[in-house]
C-alpha cells in the first residue's frame, strides 16, 4: 500500500496483550473517511488497488485482524464478536484525529466485522458498505453450532481444507503458479493477486515463501460464527447497502435477502462477479462503493 502514501499504524492494548495493525491514508480535502477490514485470509493490503481509486477523496483508515498483516495472531482465534470489539476499541484511538463522517466499508469476515462494530458502537458510523459479507443463514448457524457442541468443528470442509493447505513455497514464481487461476483466486486481476502475496505472505533471507496468517487461525474462523448475528441484523441502525456478487456462494445470497427483509436500513446492490468480485474487477468496484458513500 506504500504506492498510495499508506502509512502503517498500530494500536495496542498492552493490559490486555494484544494489538492490531493496518494503514492510514489522509486525503488532503477528503468527503469522508473509510475504515475498511478484509476477508479471512487476505491482508488488508490485498485490497490496495481498489482502494486506491478512492484514496484522493477520502480518508482511509484500515486494520488487520489478528494473524493478518503485521497484526499478531496471539495464542487462540479470540471469536467474532470479541475480534469486532477490538476493533471498536482501537478505531476510538484513530478516529479521534477525524473531522469529517466515518463510513465503514469490509469485505467478507470483514464484512461481517464492521456490522457488529457499527452493532456494538452505533456512533461510529454514518454508513455501510458491506462486500460479499460472510452472513450465515440460520439454519447454517445451527448447523456450526451443532458441530461446535458435539466437538465436531475441526470437520467443517472448509476449514478441513485450510488447515491442510500448503504454507511456504521456494520462490515467487512458485507461489504465483500455485495460486494463479486457482480456487478462490480463479478470475483475479494479476496485480490484485500480487498484493496478496506481497502483504499476506513473507519473503524469508533465503527468499522462500511462508503464509503469514497461520493456518489454525484461518480454520477457526471458517468453522465459526457470530454470535447473535441475525440480532445484530435486526438492531443494525445506520444506512447499510450489501454488495454482492452475481455468482457468489448460494448461502450468502440467502442471508442478504433475509437481512434486507429484516431491516428496511439495508439495500441490496448486485454486481457482476464471484465472491471476490472487487479482485475481480477493483476498479469497477470502486466505483461502486464510491457512488454508495
Amino acid at each position: 500500500m506504500n504506492s498510495l502514501n499508506f502509512e502503517p499504524i498500530s494500536f495496542q492494548n498492552e493490559k490486555d496483550n494484544w494489538a492490531l495493525a493496518g494503514y492510514k491514508h489522509q486525503s488532503e480535502s477528503p468527503r469522508k473517511a473509510l475504515h475498511f477490514l478484509h476477508g479471512n485470509g487476505f491482508a488488508v493490503g490485498t485490497y490496495s488497488k481498489m482502494l486506491s481509486p478512492l484514496a484522493k477523496d477520502y480518508t482511509i483508515l484500515t486494520q488487520d485482524a489478528a494473524g493478518h498483516g503485521e497484526s499478531p495472531a496471539g495464542k487462540a482465534f479470540i471469536g467474532w464478536n470479541e475480534t469486532a470489539r477490538r476493533f471498536n476499541e482501537s478505531l476510538v484511538h484513530y478516529s479521534e484525529t477525524l473531522d469529517v463522517p466515518l463510513c465503514g466499508v469490509g469485505h467478507s469476515f470483514g464484512g461481517a466485522m464492521t456490522l457488529l462494530m457499527s452493532v456494538q458502537a452505533p456512533e461510529h458510523f454514518e454508513r455501510l458498505v458491506l462486500l460479499d459479507p460472510a452472513l450465515f443463514p440460520p439454519r447454517l448457524i445451527w448447523l456450526l453450532r451443532g458441530m461446535q457442541i458435539a466437538g465436531l468443528d475441526h470437520y467443517v470442509p472448509l476449514a478441513k481444507r485450510t488447515r491442510k493447505r500448503r504454507t511456504q513455497w521456494d520462490s515467487y514464481a512458485q507461489v504465483k503458479k500455485s495460486f494463479l487461476g486457482r480456487g478462490i483466486f480463479k478470475g483475479w486481476d494479476e496485480e490484485c493477486l500480487e498484493d496478496y502475496i506481497r502483504y499476506s505472505l513473507t519473503c524469508d533471507d533465503h527468499n522462500h515463501y511462508h503464509l503469514n496468517c497461520p493456518t489454525w487461525m484461518e480454520a477457526a474462523i471458517f468453522a465459526s460464527y457470530p454470535k447473535g448475528l441475525w440480532k445484530a441484523v435486526k438492531r443494525l441502525s445506520v444506512p447499510t447497502q450489501i454488495v454482492y456478487g452475481k455468482d457468489t456462494y448460494k448461502y450468502f445470497k440467502e442471508s442478504y435477502h433475509l437481512a434486507a427483509k429484516l431491516n428496511s436500513n439495508i439495500q441490496l446492490v448486485e454486481v457482476e462477479g464471484e465472491h471476490c468480485f472487487m479482485q475481480e474487477q477493483p476498479f469497477d468496484t470502486a466505483e461502486v462503493v464510491r457512488g454508495l458513500l
